[in-house]
């Protein structure tokens, strides 16, 4: 075991000095690794980090469909963010069954309830609305300021023109909620004056609540107002219409803005095209790699043959040529690295900047995740250098001495 650790000692001792010897072409080497692993690295993290930020962008622009009762009663706005409040109510097996429809994504149920008996202020009227955080996709991406902790039940999420300050405790129906989150301002009247809290919670306050306001709709088990659907990239809104209208009778759906869905669908599927163009970089980067190692390593042939004649082995030649290479594509993901962090200052004074001018958030990757990638990308920079260089290095190591000694001039 010492021999060996001290042979891989050496062999990474010779590579650090022929890459020092030969600086000019060492820094060209490194100037392309670092230009090829850089792209690729500012890539990685800008995609997903644009891919988070369309998530929450778009679900702010609210559902793509609405489906309600039959007579209940729509008021159209240009974001569909919830149901409105109606005695009419449907079977919450709705939600499972809207899943099933070809072209629906996510299907989101929410029960309204509007009271002016709840003790809240005095009396006021007020809308209490029920939403699954676990499929919902239009009241959570308005979370404007909220508790480091997840909902659960007992907490409220107080529209945007509500004043409770965050953590507060207010009483509703006697009952003491939590003010977990506030919402932006959305322009829509129900949004931004409701009290949202999880089903869970409206169960529990259930009882209470039938004992105060009679045996209304609403409050009946397992009923929703309506459900919130997204649709599916590819999916048309007169297609899921017709779907759901043939599958479920005395219900309405109401569509929002089509172009909203198209432009969201759109961009989804440019995003993926861009990955993909990313994937085709890298493999051109590989290539790139290989062709400059095999015209690198046939310009240090007699080198080699000298080597081969004062008795290294073929591994050695090879494993010292992969080693090498190694570190220098290591070395060129690390400067490329760092040009990425220093690129992605540029695009957060304009790119984002325009997006946050659109009224869309640009929602950066945290430092853990931007860290994995930048480790990945050298990681992988480096083995594939290594790759590039396996193919010339063991075929200029099976050449005989005299050979190579005699191949450079």
């Amino acid at each position: 075991m010492p021999n060996k650790l001290g042979v891989g000692f050496l062999l990474a001792s010779v590579a650090l000095q022929n890459l020092g010897r030969r600086e000019a072409r060492t820094l060209l080497l490194l100037a392309a690794v670092a230009i090829c692993s850089g792209a690729i690295f500012t890539g990685a993290v800008l995609m997903r980090s644009i891919d988070s930020s369309m998530a929450v962008g778009f679900t702010r622009l609210g559902a793509d469909m609405l489906v309600v009762p039959a007579g209940a009663l729509t008021n159209i706005t240009a974001a569909l963010l919830t149901a409105e409040p109606t005695d009419l109510t449907l079977d919450d097996s709705v939600l499972v069954r809207l899943e099933t429809i070809k072209g629906v994504q996510k299907a989101a149920p929410q029960l309204v309830f509007r009271t002016d008996a709840s003790g809240y202020r005095g009396g006021a009227s007020i809308d209490v609305i029920a939403f699954d955080p676990m499929h919902d996709f239009t009241v959570q991406p308005w979370l404007e300021q909220h508790l480091g902790r997840p909902i659960r039940k007992g907490d409220v999420i107080v529209g945007g023109r509500r004043d409770e300050a965050l953590g507060a405790e207010l009483l509703l129906f006697g009952w003491p909620l939590i003010v977990y989150g506030k919402l932006g301002k959305t322009g829509v009247g129900t949004h931004e004056r409701a009290l949202f809290m999880t089903f869970e919670t409206f169960a529990e306050m259930r009882l209470t609540m039938q004992q105060v306001c009679g045996a209304k709709a609403p409050l009946e088990p397992n009923r929703v107002s309506g459900a919130l659907l997204q649709l599916a990239p590819g999916a048309t809104t007169q297609q899921v219409r017709f779907a759901i209208l043939a599958n479920f009778p005395g219900v309405k759906v109401v569509s929002g803005e089509s172009m909203l869905t198209s432009i969201r669908q759109g961009l989804a599927a440019l995003l993926n095209g861009a990955l993909a163009l990313m994937a085709i970089m890298f493999v051109s980067s590989a290539l790139m790699l290989s062709v400059l190692f095999t015209a690198i390593i046939a310009e240090r042939k007699r080198e080699l043959g000298l080597l081969r004649a004062i008795g290294m082995r073929r591994r050695q030649i090879v494993g010292m040529l992969l080693t090498e290479a190694g570190l220098a594509t290591a070395l060129g993901g690390l400067v490329g690295v760092a040009l990425g962090l220093l690129l992605m200052r540029v695009y957060e004074h304009s790119l984002v900047y325009y997006l946050d001018r659109l009224g869309i958030p640009f929602v950066w990757l945290n430092g853990g995740t931007t860290a994995l990638i930048a480790a990945f990308c050298i990681v992988v920079t480096s083995l594939t250098g290594a790759a590039g260089a396996l193919y010339p290095a063991w075929r200029a190591s099976a050449q005989e001495p005299y050979a190579l000694i005699r191949s450079e001039g």
